[in-house]
């Protein structure tokens, strides 16, 4: 005997109406310039590769450390020891990627009707977990130019979320902005520097000025350990504290404590990497802003933003990039979103290839 049911009658309410994060196109088959997920398009550098195969022993079959000890450690002693700010190893939280610390901070602090704020448009994730978790949504329009409006500093809720560089336009706030949020917001403010790498701007100063803030940043663009998922966050010690009681045991695999603290170890060969990846923003930047029709804003991340003045061509240029040149940008179909294109920053040769794929399409819709 079978026993009818409805799945839906059984799941969460806060489930019935919710929308999950859809992230980029993955190609499934060779030949693709893959410009549209912010991806580090240079591999992990051989030292930190040696490393990782050396880990692969028998040590795979036993739990890694909850805490990654000696990662955050490392993380406060040498990764961030020239950014002026905590230096308590209980200051540190390490997670899978940003988006699980992202989560876990809504595990600790959100129970359902609590208002979450953030700005349009951000990192997709913020509104996916806010609805996950059934928080009242205050979503701020950023101004025109991607910039804060007067209505950030007077914002009321419980968590606040900036993105700095934010995700698509790539440009920082300033720790002016932030900190002038973080004393008027009541509740607790979550800066996320996942691109901060690629910018001469952070907010782990702030944290020795005010005890609501969470700054929150990622191994997978800057150190190219996207499949790794390692990420960090530094906040008072009081935080972080709650923040562990509620992690899983086992949050962050053994392989990528490895291969963080390989990264550490090597960090300026990774930082040099990330100067071309800043001296190509800069070179794409420039050659686009040379044909009529099209800008090209600002960024301090690893991904410029293209404007085109007529949206309609921004389609054809998306379609044309994948189906002739076999070149993946990303698009957002979504409200003052359509007249955009983000483009990832490649290697000089994917750079080149792009480059070269949109003249093309220029000469036809330019």
């Amino acid at each position: 005997m079978v026993i009818e049911m409805d799945i839906k009658d059984l799941i969460r309410e806060s489930l019935k109406n919710y929308t999950a994060y859809e992230p980029g196109e993955q190609p499934t088959t060779d030949g693709w310039i893959k410009l549209n997920t912010n991806e580090n398009p240079n591999p992990p550098i051989p030292e930190i590769m040696e490393d990782i195969k050396a880990a692969i022993n028998d040590k795979l079959k036993r739990y890694p450390d909850p805490t990654a000890f000696e990662v955050r450690k490392m993380i406060l002693s040498v990764l961030l020891r020239d950014k002026d700010t905590l230096t308590n190893r209980n200051t540190v939280f390490v997670g899978n990627g940003c988006d699980e610390i992202l989560d876990i901070i809504f595990k600790v602090f959100v129970d359902p009707g609590d208002e979450v704020v953030f700005f349009y448009p951000s990192y997709g994730m913020y509104r996916v977990l806010a609805s996950l978790y059934g928080a009242k949504i205050n979503e701020i329009k950023l101004n025109d130019d991607f910039s804060l409006p007067d209505s950030a500093y007077n914002a009321q809720g419980k968590v606040l979320f900036i993105n700095s560089p934010n995700n698509p336009n790539g440009k920082s706030f300033g720790n002016a902005a932030i900190l002038k949020i973080c004393s008027n917001f009541p509740g607790i403010v979550v800066v996320d520097e996942t691109y901060a790498a690629f910018s001469d701007q952070t907010s782990l100063p702030l944290l020795k000025k005010v005890k609501n803030l969470i700054v929150a940043s990622t191994f997978s663009k800057s150190f190219s350990l996207a499949s790794l998922r390692f990420g960090y966050a530094v906040a008072d010690a009081s935080i972080i504290k709650e923040m562990n009681n509620v992690k899983l045991p086992y949050n962050t695999n053994y392989l990528a404590q490895v291969a963080a603290l390989s990264c550490i170890k090597h960090r300026n060969k990774l930082y040099e990497q990330n100067k071309k990846i800043i001296l190509e923003r800069q070179r794409l930047t420039d050659e686009l802003n040379t044909y009529n029709g099209i800008k090209v804003l600002p960024s301090d991340a690893n991904f410029i933003l293209i404007q085109f003045e007529d949206k309609t061509k921004t389609l054809k240029f998306l379609w044309d990039l994948k189906e002739k040149k076999k070149v993946l940008v990303r698009h957002f179909s979504k409200p003052g979103l359509y007249k955009f294109l983000r483009i990832s920053i490649g290697t000089e040769e994917e750079n080149n290839k792009f480059l070269e794929a949109f003249k093309d399409i220029a000469a036809e819709y330019l």
